[in-house]
Formats: structure tokens, C-alpha cells, sequence
């Protein structure tokens, strides 16, 4: 696992050495939110609330109307075209961290279209120029950060290409949320081996629960998953955060929910709100005033509901085929 001495960058948030992962990370966010203009608008209050002590509303009108407009997407797999807007092409003034490991650099950068504080943007092997396809590698980075930055509000979400991603250049999203969010306490049933699946939520999806042990095995079966979904061309969108244990555990874990889904192909259509990786996991940031007064628990579970793809128990059945 990674230690904090292996993220380098070029300020110097504290006087003091003893610092977090998530304190330098916010640190240098807010520098940069505040001293520079690479953002596209200011994050600085936003509206929430929770509704039925579930699902969290969030108002933020700047993303729907600011932001890139995004690139259009056809297909799951796409090769990477330098052309095209990618995250070479970003300032340097938008870079929190870098990490170099074995002659690679993953770089984390501040989102610059935030949908809320400190969102930023993990970016791994950026020179290598890879497409916006989920990796065996990339999964296990995003793990050890997960580790490295022990932190109850640190979530990490990847959007596949047709699952709402705007940009083919691989990249995490990474949000600090304080607020529960209810895929984290999501029951979740056995189905074979180390896989879990969701049993009470919305959306179909499975579930891993993972450890600084096991996280290698984890990353391992989760991207064999994906690889299927790949060749199947089935989008999918995943969430990596802290909660209830699968695995009847009284300890809290961490786990990976990973959502295969109905394409969402063509460039986002921009409504209330669009169905990522976030709202997959019960946070729905919304652009309009009205729809944040008039939203409720059933509107937002249809809408989830719209994205299931249609035959989960074959998939489930061909899961275990995989997972050997």
C-alpha cells in the first residue's frame, strides 16, 4: 500500500509535517478554487438536503450550464483521440498530486466543472493516453488511495464510456461527501465467491467488500467482471466508498458497487439531472430550483429504476462462470 510520502507536489499547504491525505488534498483544492481561475465556476454554497433520511439532494444550476459540453459517445470501447479534449491538455495550475510508480505518473487534478467541493479528478498512467475502459491496474490505484487516505467521507466513482462519462481519457472521480449515502448500507446477498449482490436497492448491481489484504484479489474478480461487461458492451458505472460490512461484519468496510446498465449512448441530454455514478449511489445533484423543491423518493427511484438492464439473473448466472 501506498505511504503519503509517495504523492508529490509543488505546494506546501502546512508548515507542519504531520499531515493527511485529505488535508492536503483540501488544502491545495481550496488554493486553487481560491487564488486561480482554471475553474469553470466557484463552488462555494451549495443547497442540500436528504429526503425520507435517504436519498441527498444537492443544487448546483453552475454544472448543467457551465461546464465542457461534453464529448459524444457511441460506444462502450472508443480509442483515444488526442484531438479531442483529454487531460494533457489541462493546466498544470490544476494539479493537487502526482504519484510515480515503476516509471509511471498518475496524476490527481481538481475538476475544474465541480459538482461539489473538492471534487477532483484521478487521472492514472496520464501519459499513456489510455481510453476511458475500466483497468485491472487502475482498479488496485484507486483502492490503495482509498487506504492511504483513510477517510469516512472520500469516494471514489468511475462513469464507462454510454454510462455518462464526458471525457475518453481513463479517469476517477474523487468526492468528499460528508452525508450517509444509501448505497452504503444497501443489503447485499452472496452469489459466489467473493461477489455479492444488491437485494433492496433500485438499481441492480454487485457488491464487493475489500480489505488492504485482499484489495489485489478484489481489484482482480471486480475488473474480470468489467472485462465481461466490456465484451458484452454493457455500460456500467462504479462506486468505491465506506460502509456496512456484506459480509455481516459489525465493522464498517469498504466496499465496490458496480452497476452494469441500459447505454445511455449520444451526448448527455441535460434534464434534472443525469444518471451517473453518483446518483447511482443515492446523490442526485440537480441544476433547477424547482426540481430540487419538487423531487421526491419516487421520482428519483423511477428514474434510477429506467437504467436496469433487462435480464440481471442471466447475468448473475454468468457471473459465476466468470469468478472461477
Amino acid at each position: 500500500m501506498y505511504k503519503l510520502s509517495d504523492f508529490s507536489t509543488t505546494k506546501d499547504p502546512s508548515e507542519s509535517g504531520n499531515v493527511t491525505f485529505i488535508e492536503i488534498l483540501t488544502r491545495i483544492w481550496r488554493d486553487i478554487h481560491e487564488q486561480s481561475d482554471v475553474f469553470r465556476y466557484k463552488i462555494n454554497k451549495i443547497q442540500e438536503k436528504v429526503i425520507d433520511g435517504n436519498y441527498l439532494l444537492h443544487l448546483n444550476p453552475d454544472r448543467s450550464s457551465k461546464r465542457r459540453t461534453p464529448e459524444q459517445i457511441d460506444n462502450i470501447v472508443q480509442p483515444f483521440d488526442g484531438e479531442k479534449f483529454n487531460f494533457t491538455k489541462t493546466s498544470s495550475q490544476e494539479i493537487i498530486f502526482k504519484l510515480c510508480e515503476d516509471g509511471d505518473t498518475h496524476v490527481l487534478f481538481v475538476n475544474v466543472s465541480p459538482i461539489s467541493r473538492y471534487h477532483s479528478l484521478l487521472c492514472p498512467s496520464l501519459e499513456k493516453c489510455l481510453p476511458q475502459v475500466v483497468t485491472e491496474d487502475s482498479l488496485l490505484l484507486v483502492l490503495k488511495i482509498m487506504f492511504v487516505a483513510a477517510h469516512r467521507d472520500l469516494r471514489i466513482g468511475f462513469n464507462s464510456l454510454c454510462a455518462l462519462a464526458s471525457v475518453n481519457h481513463l479517469h476517477y472521480h474523487l468526492f468528499l461527501e460528508k452525508n450517509d449515502l444509501p448505497i452504503e448500507t444497501a443489503t447485499c446477498k452472496h452469489l459466489h465467491k467473493n461477489v455479492y449482490y444488491l437485494t433492496d436497492y433500485p438499481i441492480q448491481g454487485f457488491c464487493f467488500e475489500v480489505s488492504e489484504s485482499n484489495a489485489s484479489t478484489i481489484a482482480r474478480e471486480s475488473y474480470n467482471i468489467m472485462a465481461y461487461f466490456l465484451k458484452n458492451s454493457i455500460a456500467h458505472n462504479i462506486f468505491i466508498t465506506r460502509g456496512m460490512s456484506v459480509s455481516g461484519s459489525l465493522e464498517e468496510a469498504v466496499r465496490i458497487i458496480v452497476w452494469p446498465r441500459k447505454t445511455s449512448a449520444g451526448a448527455k441530454q441535460l434534464a434534472a439531472f443525469n444518471v451517473a455514478v453518483c446518483e447511482m449511489s443515492g446523490w442526485f445533484p440537480v441544476f433547477s430550483e424547482f426540481d430540487y423543491e419538487t423531487l421526491g423518493r419516487e421520482n428519483l427511484e423511477a428514474e434510477l429504476i429506467k437504467w436496469r438492464i433487462d435480464d440481471f439473473g442471466r447475468l448473475c448466472d454468468e457471473i459465476k462462470q466468470i469468478i472461477i
